[in-house]
């Protein structure tokens, strides 16, 4: 039986992230995100802080001022700009993680990246209408309504460049994923509950 994969797309300020590591739990499944990042600056030499910047936010040349740890050096790309080497080596990555056994994948185009490969992947997109998101984003973080505003606007627009530069497809098109669901709505607790609960009931009687 092949590896079951849910990937979790979202919105910034939605609270995908959130939603995602709370299925995982549920399942019992194992929960990459920052655990994703270790593994990538491992492999490449970056520095944690590059990759969590640019693994899934650049599609453009990046400056390499502080792209790498000490282990890492610009000779191993082979002539790729910073971001096309991240992206190999991300790619890699997450193919390796879902060989691991049943998991959750936050972000990095894994939706795609899966598409094709011997894994059972349900592909999620979490999202909610701007204003939510933006006074989320300032609780969460302490901002005032303007500051919350650019960096939810911002946040998007590099996620949506990222995304439909490597996968070729609209970034938060509902038709690419298995399931769009708005976190605002029953709010993110509840939602990670519902969605916890379809897949459970999904993976258990596949069609």
């Amino acid at each position: 039986m092949s590896v079951k994969v849910i990937t979790v797309g979202r919105e910034f300020g939605s609270g995908g992230r959130s939603v995602g590591k709370a299925v995982a739990a549920a399942l019992g499944w194992d929960y990459y995100d920052q655990e994703l990042v270790r593994h990538v600056a491992e492999k490449t030499g970056f520095a944690e802080r590059y990759i969590e910047e640019t693994g899934e936010y650049s599609a453009s040349k990046s400056r390499l001022a502080y792209a790498f740890s000490s282990v890492g050096s610009p000779e191993v790309m082979n002539g790729l700009s910073a971001s096309d080497y991240l992206w190999t080596v991300q790619r890699k990555v997450i193919l390796d993680l879902a060989e691991k056994g049943n998991c959750v994948i936050v972000g990095r185009c894994a939706d795609l990246v899966l598409t094709g490969q011997d894994v059972d992947c349900l592909s999620l997109f979490i999202c909610a209408p701007f204003e939510w998101r933006v006074h989320h984003r300032m609780e969460l973080e302490n901002l005032d309504e303007k500051a919350a505003r650019a960096l939810v606007e911002k946040t998007d627009a590099q996620r949506e460049k990222y995304y439909t530069h490597y996968t070729g497809r609209p970034w938060g098109l509902p038709e690419n994923y298995d399931i769009c669901i708005n976190s605002a709505r029953l709010g993110i607790d509840r939602t990670a509950a519902l969605l916890a609960e379809h897949c459970r009931e999904l993976f258990s009687n596949p069609c």
